[in-house]
């Protein structure tokens, strides 16, 4: 496997690949028709927050099959380009938890003095002892209860201040455990001194601070965002600053990064920026470096598909291999017997990777090579395949117009046992090849058929490579079963 860096990273990244046999190319800070240029020769793609991997991007990417992001924000990939390109996505979701929770809690800090201005005023020969506020006895609503949300609940209280939060993934029970004040965003806005952000930027959250927002809180709140550029409306948040609503805000992302110098938002007096410093410790990037490079050699050799974001029925399929291969051998081998299927019909237990597993193996026998248990959903309907799933006990069942397939696993190995009416006992490696002839043709020793089935027009031969050669005339079609990778 070949994996390009295209952002700087720390070099326990490039090392941890190399230990682990992948070849690696390190080339940070290359532009997007360079990106396009080399894209093809690679199967991964290592990125922090500067490269943007546009559907330009993946549509030339066409040997890529995982983007790994060492850290945790992805609004600079497009998920649903790499998810209909059968192309995974990862973060590392854990890697700069505390150092953004750190930076979060510095900026709140800091707003209290307004510590910057105070700086410069003395650099400046000005002696201003200001009056600040304590954070002790203040409430802070924080918008977002995951890892680095509730990192900054834990600090705070021991500031003493109450802490109150939304999120809709977590339970008012899960909150309270840590401390946390469940609520509604419209219950929150009036009781907030302090609101911070820890969302990820999509649809939902896009201006979700705007000037009708603002306008519910609290005169003199104070507002600090180390999460994603464009969950706040900046214009808002200028017209706030400057009528006093907004006491001070601390940015650590911003719209357009770098934002314009000359921004009026940046050059405000009440506003404290950093340039997107979050997870800019030394011990974050090297986390998140090693942390990647290891998620990418989990998923290669199907351990783990931690960190993945758009490869739920990969997950599953990880934890059940030799069904998974099961299911997608028998694809491969319906395509092979029923070339023109519309619908297939599958029959199992109720794991839900299982008929995609199907349909993917079936398409990738019709040359269809870029489904897989990411984007065979899409793959499959674009190719006018559908499947009906019924649950049942005992072998798996694939079908299509008159021909039926049962198959079991037996250890890591995949067996047909059943085709259409008739008991077989096939097992699905090495090679299998429909014949012309309904006899063992002459040169191909019994030694190296591992099964065989006839029944009317289909004679069906399991075999090792050996001796092909001298009999592929009479072969009337070769079908490479193998051992197919999940992903590939």
């Amino acid at each position: 496997k070949k994996v390009l860096i295209s952002d700087k990273i720390a070099d326990i990244c490039v090392k941890t690949f190399a230990a682990n046999g992948v070849e690696v190319t390190y080339r940070p800070g290359l532009s997007k028709s360079e990106l396009i240029e080399i894209i093809p020769e690679f199967n991964g793609l290592v990125v922090r927050s500067a490269t943007k991997v546009t559907a330009e991007v993946i549509k030339a990417a066409t040997n890529l099959e995982i983007i790994g992001r060492a850290g945790t924000g992805t609004d600079n990939i497009d998920i649903p380009a790499a998810s209909d390109a059968g192309v995974v996505v990862m973060n590392t979701p854990g890697g700069n938890t505390n150092s953004a929770a750190e930076h979060t809690c510095a900026l709140i800090l800091s707003m209290c003095r307004n510590i910057p201005n105070r700086h410069t005023e003395l650099m400046n020969g000005q002696w201003n002892r200001i009056n600040g506020i304590e954070l002790t006895g203040k409430t802070i609503g924080i918008i977002g209860l995951g890892r680095i949300g509730m990192i900054v609940a834990h600090r705070m209280q021991a500031f003493g201040m109450t802490t109150i939060g939304y999120d809709p993934f977590v339970s008012a029970e899960v909150a309270a455990k840590a401390g946390v004040e469940a609520m509604t965003l419209e219950a929150m806005w009036p009781l907030c001194d302090f609101i911070t952000l820890h969302v990820p930027l999509i649809p939902p959250t896009k201006h979700m601070i705007n000037a009708g927002v603002l306008e519910k809180c609290k005169k003199g709140v104070r507002i600090v965002n180390c999460s994603r550029g464009g969950i706040i409306d900046e214009e808002a948040l200028l017209e706030s600053l400057n009528s006093g609503k907004v006491a001070c805000a601390a940015l650590d992302v911003f719209e357009e990064e770098p934002p314009q110098s000359d921004s009026p938002l940046l050059q405000h007096p009440n506003l404290i920026a950093t340039p997107h410093l979050g997870a800019s410790t030394a011990e974050a990037q090297t986390r998140v470096a090693k942390e990647i490079a290891e998620q990418f050699i989990a998923v290669r050799d199907a351990t783990s598909t931690f960190g993945c974001m758009n490869a739920p029925l990969l997950s599953g399929a990880l934890g059940e291999p030799s069904k998974a291969k099961l299911a997608q051998q028998l694809g491969m081998l319906l395509y092979n017997l029923a070339p023109k299927a519309n619908v297939v019909y599958v029959q199992g237990d109720n794991a839900s990777f299982v008929p995609h597993a199907v349909m993917a193996g079936y398409l990738n026998a019709k040359g269809v090579t870029s489904a897989n248990l990411i984007s065979v959903k899409k793959v499959a309907a674009a190719n006018g395949l559908s499947f009906e799933y019924s649950a049942g006990s005992g072998d798996l069942v694939v079908s299509s117009g008159e021909v039926k397939l049962s198959g079991r696993s037996e250890g890591n190995v995949s067996f047909v046992t059943k085709i259409n009416s008739n008991d077989a006992f096939i097992p699905l490696t090495g090679n299998l090849t429909l014949l012309k002839t309904s006899n063992i043709p002459e040169g191909l020793s019994r030694d190296h058929v591992t099964g065989i089935y006839f029944a009317g027009e289909i004679t069906l031969v399991s075999h090792s490579n050996q001796g092909l050669a001298s009999i592929h005339k009479q072969f009337d079609r070769e079908i490479v079963i193998g051992n197919p990778l999940l992903m590939a």
